[in-house]
């Protein structure tokens, strides 16, 4: 059973940022987490939008009562006439429609823009406009920088001029100035906007390549688990291999002659007795290939399964004293045992402990040269405790190996009705610990 790989978090094109085609599709929504205030997980869609929509309302409403008292003020302004009261109408009206909609139109291009332009005719809006400046500039395209240039310069000076010809005032004495005051503070909140929408693109880049990460790490990690999985499948059909090929065909022998033994009464007493000889020798025979088979699958020293002779007491008691071959020998305490009383172990726990060892005395050899294996043996009244540690020195060169030795290690000790448990220890060693029944 594997988990199911991560997914990725969405990206924001860089390219349709910046203005390619394909950004057509791109919204405000790809910078929430470059947010700071209202990008919070916390922030619902509906409550970020009414936090924007009042938030432009309190701050237009105070450049608004700034505008309406110096107007008021101003000996020019005819404050009783009708025209002023409709373009107040106008900024009060246009102003409000546009702090209400800045929230919920947080992705709309147009939405945004249309709050520009809104914004150059009413005060009230000021806030709003803003935002909405900030939100295009963070697409990072430059035509439509210089459009927002365009209608907030544009705007300004008609929107003026318009209500110089109604009401009667005083048209923008320095209109050059004007246009470059504007111009600036509009490219000012563009800029902040595309700062925004760069850290966006880059949270989201980074979010994407961690994603991938672990997409990876778990990818290697279900490979591992399939690794392991097909080397246990492909012993099994080591095993059901030789099974077939060399003691499917002494098993039939022996089934054929106890048939006949079976089935005629009239076989002289000679024949029975070379019948059952037959049967005899190859019942030993698959007997011992059989036992050649499931104790010669894995060699620690990867010659394969020859013909060695088993390992028995004598062949553990002198890996104890010499090691494995080409190994230095490890240091061996006994506690609460003699060398003696290994004896007590059956002929197969006394195999799987040889081969065990010898495996763990190659690994060590292997992963740690330089250091040496001390081998404690400890003795109980129903169990015996072995077990093996090493300083861990990597070698100047990485060791070459499947990995599978511990695993056929501990599918070994099980199969004799031992424990196997393998790892690094708090002091810096490995340890593998093994316990067999007496």
């Amino acid at each position: 059973m594997t988990a199911p790989l991560p997914k990725a978090p969405h990206l924001v094109d860089e390219l349709a940022l910046d203005g390619a085609p394909h950004g057509v599709g791109l919204t405000e929504r790809d910078l929430r987490s470059a947010e700071s205030w209202g990008g919070s997980r916390r922030w619902r869609p509906w409550m970020r939008a009414v936090a924007v929509s009042l938030g432009s309302f309190l701050a237009g409403a105070v450049v608004f009562t700034l505008v309406l008292a110096v107007e008021i003020e101003d000996p020019a302004s005819d404050t009783e006439s009708g025209a002023f009261y409709g373009f107040l109408i106008v900024n009060v009206v246009g102003g409000l429609l546009a702090c209400i909609a800045i929230g919920p139109i947080r992705g709309s291009r147009a939405g945004n823009l249309w709050v520009v332009v809104i914004g150059m005719t009413s005060s009230l809006a000021v806030g709003a406009w803003l935002i909405a400046v900030m939100r295009l500039g963070a697409r990072r395209s430059l035509p439509l920088d210089a459009l927002v240039v365009a209608l907030v310069v544009g705007g300004g000076v008609l929107w003026d001029g318009f209500q110089s010809s109604v009401t009667g005032r005083a048209p923008i004495d320095a209109p050059l100035f004007y246009i470059i005051l504007v111009a600036l503070s509009t490219i000012i909140a563009l800029l902040f906007g595309r700062s925004r929408g760069t850290r966006a693109a880059l949270i989201t880049s980074l979010r994407a390549q961690a994603a991938s990460a672990e997409r990876e790490r778990a990818a290697l990690a279900q490979s591992r688990v399939s690794d392991l999985e097909r080397a246990r499948a492909e012993e099994r059909a080591a095993i059901a291999r030789d099974m077939h090929d060399s003691i499917s065909h002494d098993l039939a022998v022996v089934a054929t002659q106890a048939g006949a033994l079976a089935y005629r009464s009239d076989l002289s007493p000679e024949i029975v007795r070379e019948t059952a000889a037959t049967v005899r020798e190859s019942a030993a025979r698959a007997n011992t290939r059989l036992r050649e088979v499931l104790t010669g699958m894995r060699e620690p020293d990867g010659t394969g399964r020859g013909d060695a002779p088993l390992p028995d007491l004598r062949a553990l008691e002198s890996l104890l004293t010499e090691g494995a071959p080409h190994q230095n020998p490890p240091s061996v305490t006994w506690r609460d045992i003699e060398p003696g009383d290994l004896s007590r172990l059956s002929a197969e726990r006394i195999r799987a402990l040889h081969r065990t060892l010898s495996e763990l005395l190659v690994n060590a050899g292997k992963h740690a040269p330089e250091a040496g294996v001390h081998v404690v043996l400890a003795g109980g009244d129903a169990h015996l405790s072995v077990t093996v540690s090493n300083t861990f020195q990597p070698p100047a060169a990485p060791a070459l190996g499947t990995g599978y030795g511990l695993l056929g290690a501990r599918e070994r000790m099980h199969l004799v009705g031992g424990t196997f448990e393998a790892g690094p220890a708090e002091s810096g060693d490995f340890v593998v610990e093994v316990t067999l029944p007496w």
